[in-house]
């Protein structure tokens, strides 16, 4: 079938001088790539877009709100990889391509028989039901427009679409597939909402001033077209979407940058981000109105821990006030084919700026871009250099409970955003058996939600690694796990078909690891808990067998159970 005329391949290129001062040059290969279904395009997502801790790395393309819609090579290559993700992509195919280029396809219902073949026979290889099963380059060559498998609503999937995304093969960074499949669009984004910060003082430590543009001729305006300011160190935030003409849902904005008297001082372009920076997403947006339930304000100036490779700034970006004269300000903000929105105001400072707030000089202060250290009798924090975006003054306090054999440390709160996991040490104190020593858990309470983690002894200190700030404390847990099994009984009989489940359970409702084997062999059971399945096939010939199960929770509790039946 021919490609619907909504499509257009293209060399990106950068339209003006000025930009090409901004941000560097965008060469992609035009003509290279075809759009993956045969269905006029429709995005339901774009790149770029903000998700809860990341950002969204690709397309998702509408499938009519159908699934098995066939899938096709969106150019001559190889398949690389299959992933089962059952908490994220799903079913996912990968394709290398010899112009340097990956394509993915997730959320996929099935593939065809000779890839499921070679899926099972690398799950079983590998001894795991989920995860990556890799391909020679030779083994399953495809050609552009080659059917590659059926869309479907597998994983992490609100509903049966695509997830489309084109990487760069040598690093695996994530390219923003706008750049190189051209949807036609003329509408420009819409700008909602403009925050100002005084960045004199942490973002944490303030409630920016909110604004609602208005419109004014072709592009926006603030009511009064004034915003004034008592300091003179500022910087903007603002949530804008964008609209493909003729599609009514909202995506996200490719571009956003601040010019102050026609000079630019900061500004993002999200052509491309890794999947190792997309956490950063936390650092880009105000987390905590986010965290309250607020929309996403995108930060126009970076914090000074945020390292995602998407910004211009000159000098640090932020914007400078030494006068009390009026200034203007443009923001402009466009999609990936071009369309711009622009907000135009005026800047003033008024009166004597504050003193900035030192925290270098406060050791009540947690900083970004340094190890920091909490540290009290019996708890203790440390960060790593990328624990945190901005600077913050740590809240603590302490509480009792009758079930843990320390103290309830309450460390902070969850609306500040950590990025590289923390190590958090705590002392018991209450007395721990000697059996209890290896059954210690560290228990966080977040946002309402609890985890557990394994505690190891170190010198009189539990420690493990956490990712949130929240409650913390010790607890001893030798309960072993429940297991309850169903399809199968000890001296029953089975068919090809039988479907066997397991049904784990724990009290702390953290199970670490599943294992079956039959006869002394990993037999594959599907899902991550708490029901695993196996259907019986070829691993299960007709026989005698013995089933061998084992589940382990977080502190190491095992139960076992063996089963012996035979197959007709």
């Amino acid at each position: 079938m021919r490609q619907p005329i909504l499509i257009l391949l293209f060399f990106v290129s950068i339209a003006s001088a000025a930009e090409a001062q901004l941000f560097p040059p965008l060469n992609y290969p035009s003509h290279y790539f075809r759009y993956p279904l045969d269905i006029p395009v429709k995005l339901n997502a774009n790149f770029g877009e903000m998700r809860p801790n990341h950002f969204h790395m690709g397309l998702d393309l509408f499938t009519e709100r159908r699934e098995n819609l066939p899938v096709y090579a969106a150019a001559d290559g190889w398949v690389s990889k299959i992933k089962i993700d059952p908490n994220g992509f799903g079913n996912a195919i990968y394709l290398d391509h010899p112009n340097g280029f990956t394509t993915l396809y997730a959320h996929m219902n099935t593939f065809p028989p000779q890839t499921l073949e070679a899926i099972e026979e690398g799950q079983y290889a590998k001894e795991s039901w989920k995860g990556d099963v890799v391909f020679e380059p030779g083994r399953f060559p495809v050609k552009k427009g080659q059917f590659i498998g059926y869309s479907g609503n597998t994983g992490a999937s609100a509903g049966p679409h695509v997830h489309y995304e084109i990487r760069r093969t040598a690093d695996d960074a994530c390219l923003n597939a706008l750049l190189f499949h051209k949807v036609y669009d003329v509408t420009p984004p819409d700008i909602t909402r403009l925050a100002v910060y005084d960045r004199t003082k942490s973002t944490y430590e303030q409630t920016p001033r909110t604004l609602a543009p208005v419109r004014a001729g072709s592009g926006y305006t603030v009511p009064g077209g004034l915003i004034t300011v008592t300091s003179n160190r500022i910087s903007f935030a603002l949530v804008a979407t964008d609209r493909v003409t003729g599609v009514p849902n909202n995506n996200g904005i490719f571009e956003a940058v601040v010019y102050v008297d026609d000079e630019p001082v900061s500004g993002f372009r999200i052509d491309g981000v890794d999947y190792l920076q997309t956490r950063y997403l936390n650092a880009h947006i105000d987390y905590r109105i986010r965290s309250a339930g607020g929309s996403y304000l995108q930060h126009l100036t970076p914090l000074p821990g945020d390292r995602l490779p998407i910004y211009y700034r000159k000098g640090d970006g932020v914007i400078r006030l030494d006068d009390t004269a009026r200034h203007q300000v443009s923001i402009v903000v466009k999609d990936a084919n071009g369309n711009a929105s622009t907000l135009r105001f005026q800047l003033q400072r008024t009166g004597q700026p504050a003193p900035a707030v030192n925290v270098q000089q406060d050791s009540r202060y947690m900083l970004p871009n340094q190890i920091n250290v909490f540290e009290r009798d019996d708890v203790q924090v440390v960060s790593t250099e990328n624990s945190f975006y901005d600077a913050f003054r740590l809240v603590y306090n302490y509480k009792t409970n009758a079930a843990a054999v320390s103290n309830v440390h309450v460390l902070h709160t969850p609306v500040i955003p950590v990025h590289d996991s923390m190590t958090f040490r705590i002392r018991p104190v209450k007395p721990v058996s000697e059996s209890g020593q290896q059954r210690v858990v560290i228990h966080k309470l977040a946002k309402g939600r609890t985890d557990v983690a394994r505690a190891r002894l170190v010198n009189g200190w539990y420690e493990a690694r956490f990712r949130e700030w929240g409650e913390y404390w010790l607890e001893v847990d030798e309960v072993p796990p429940t297991l309850a099994v169903a399809g199968v009984t000890d001296g029953g009989v089975v068919s090809a078909g039988t479907l066997i489940t397991c049904t784990v359970a724990d009290d702390r409702k953290k199970i670490r690891s599943f294992r079956a084997e039959l006869n002394g062999n990993w037999l594959m059971f599907s899902g991550l808990g708490p029901v695993f399945r196996y259907r019986v096939d070829k691993h299960c010939p007709p026989g005698e067998h013995e089933l061998k199960l084992l589940v382990e929770d977080e502190a190491g509790n095992t139960t076992q159970r063996i089963i012996r039946f035979s197959r007709r």
